[in-house]
């Protein structure tokens, strides 16, 4: 394979191109634009069916929507089929399960947990259910209500964890998977002020691994019967930096050696290595823009894709041996990017 396939969502307006194409060069790093396409207000995240055919984007805005696209990247196509509710404001994530069944969405200011049906051509089929949060946290600004901000599934299950960054809380979900019922299971507590907001898990060892926006850490959770337990929380930033900051985005490299977090701020990509599913600080990568919203790690690569909200940019850095993200290799101008998904195909 000499290439990859990247799409990115953003917070373009309507009449902007808000999800492009991008093709990775795997020997250089470079990105080239392949397609884009318009009429969506602010797309900001993005998830792609297991057949790499299709996909879905949230449009981030107060009663947003969920959108579903074809694909073909091979002859640079991108298609809208259709779009529904997306039951509440500012739908800030969504994710399609491993078998392409079901597309599960929240809304951070409507406080919803959505589940829709993938029909076979890829489109939304009608809402199958919905859960509404409720609560707080001890941020008064930012955790007036609650504020669900991602949901992932557990790998090779049919259970759903939601970070609540407004509760401090994460929340487990069963999904019935004949009729897109969610079943509220779990609620595992952060410390008082944390933010949860995205989560990763370990692709062969019981540990999952959380990122907290609002206090800038990464906990590491033991995971036993599908339940979360904390064993460690550390800091995503320098012991001598002072600025603000805010952690945005998780991710656990396909070799189970490494953690990696974004800070927008600070403006770096902390590394963590992992040693029996515990973590062990290396160090920080510069991230190449500024406000590191979102990244990727391209899978049988070195290569990770980050997007950067506030310089409008989108930058490649390659991984070395000892887990480290180097120089940029490459950068590209574009709409306040705030997703990187590499498109399965």
């Amino acid at each position: 394979m000499s290439s990859a396939y990247i799409l990115s969502g953003s917070y373009a307006t309507a009449e902007q191109a808000g999800i492009t194409l991008w093709e990775l060069e795997l020997s250089s790093g470079k990105l080239t634009e392949k397609a884009a396409i318009s009429g969506v207000e602010r797309p900001s995240f993005l998830a792609v069916h297991p057949t790499g055919r299709s996909f879905v984007a949230v449009s981030e805005t107060g009663n947003g929507e969920v959108i579903a696209y074809w694909i073909n990247p091979q002859s640079g196509v991108i298609q809208e089929l259709n779009r529904k509710s997306s039951n509440g404001d500012h739908p800030a994530h969504v994710a399609i399960d491993e078998d392409g069944q079901w597309a599960l969405t929240v809304t951070y200011s409507g406080a919803t947990v959505s589940v829709y049906p993938l029909l076979a051509d890829g489109s939304l089929g009608e809402m199958a259910d919905v859960k509404r949060h409720e609560g707080s946290g001890a941020d008064a600004a930012r955790q007036d209500a609650a504020h669900p901000h991602s949901i992932f599934q557990l790998p090779g299950t049919n259970r759903f964890f939601v970070s609540d960054l407004g509760m401090d809380a994460l929340i487990r979900y069963r999904l019935d998977m004949h009729t897109g019922v969610l079943e509220r299971e779990e609620l595992v507590k952060t410390a008082p002020g944390a933010g949860p907001r995205h989560m990763a898990f370990h692709p062969t060892a019981p540990f999952g691994y959380g990122v907290n926006e609002l206090n800038s850490t990464v906990s590491v959770y033991a995971l036993k019967d599908k339940q979360l337990q904390e064993v460690q929380t550390l800091s995503t930033l320098p012991k001598d930096y002072n600025g603000d900051n805010t952690a945005a985005e998780i991710a656990v490299s396909s070799d189970g050696r490494f953690v990696y977090a974004s800070n927008r701020g600070h403006d770096s990509l902390a590394v963590f290595r992992i040693e029996d599913g515990s973590l062990k600080a290396v160090g920080h990568a510069d991230a190449g823009g500024a406000g590191p919203r979102h990244f990727t790690l391209i899978n049988n690569s070195s290569w990770l894709v980050v997007a950067h909200e506030k310089s409008g940019t989108i930058s490649t850095k390659k991984i070395d041996e000892r887990g480290m993200p180097g120089e940029t290799a490459h950068t590209v101008q574009t709409t306040e990017p705030v997703c990187v998904r590499p498109l399965k195909y």
